[in-house]
């Protein structure tokens, strides 16, 4: 049996977080992976808070409630800490991340190190997307991929074995944690996955301009960080 913690973010998530814990408890298989959900929101003002924790009288939630928007990046940070399971994820709670491949994700941790949903694997499916966003998002891609060598290393929707991030310093507070995770990581092999990135229901994009900011500084951050390593 497998213990996983899966860190979902939040912010104004409170019609979408029940159909994802009830999607995802209905795919996983029981019989191998033991799953549990650690929220960590945001002070929404929805009450996502308030849904989380009447989700956890009848499935497996623990629940963060931070003060104010503090950031994806930190917010999945704090997830990792209160976890004490040897594998861990992250998923969105837009219902973005389609859980067909959970199953996947996870078992397939017995043979490596990191385990992405890739937008960008042969196969995969991106629905509806703004013809801006596309461009944005190859761009933003192409350029971390030079330095992780990953096909999707801006993929919020993967998991990790503990041991790649044991006294790994992250610090992102942005959107794009898996990149500074296949940056400073101890790891071997990875592997991604094609899955349907769906569009989100209930709640709309948290991506702002701070946020582009933000990714750019990372990218100066991490490939100075490489090329020091190297």
């Amino acid at each position: 049996m497998i213990k996983v913690s899966v860190v979902v973010p939040t912010y104004n998530e409170s019609k979408n977080l029940p159909l994802l814990v009830q999607e995802i408890f209905d795919v996983i298989d029981k019989e191998k992976i033991d799953l549990e959900f650690i929220i960590v929101d945001d002070n929404s003002p929805d009450g996502t808070g308030q849904v989380a924790e009447e989700l956890g009288k009848q499935y497996p939630v623990r629940v963060i409630r931070r003060a104010g928007k503090l950031g994806l990046g930190s917010a999945v940070i704090e997830g990792f800490r209160l976890s004490d399971r040897e594998v861990m994820g992250v998923m969105d709670g837009d219902l973005s991340h389609d859980p067909a491949i959970l199953n996947e994700l996870i078992l397939s941790l017995g043979e490596n190190d990191i385990t992405i949903g890739s937008r960008f694997q042969e196969g995969s499916v991106v629905e509806k997307w703004a013809l801006w966003r596309k461009i944005l998002s190859k761009i933003g891609v192409g350029i971390t991929k030079l330095v992780t060598g990953a096909k999707d290393p801006l993929s919020g929707y993967f998991f990790l074995k503990r041991s790649v991030i044991s006294d790994v310093n992250l610090t992102t507070k942005g959107y794009k944690i898996l990149f500074e995770i296949l940056t400073k990581g101890k790891y071997k092999r990875i592997k991604e996955f094609p899955y349907m990135f769906r569009m989100r229901k209930y709640s709309n994009s948290k991506l702002n301009h701070k946020e582009y900011i933000l990714f750019l500084a990372q990218v100066v951050e991490y490939s100075l960080y490489k090329l020091w390593k190297k």
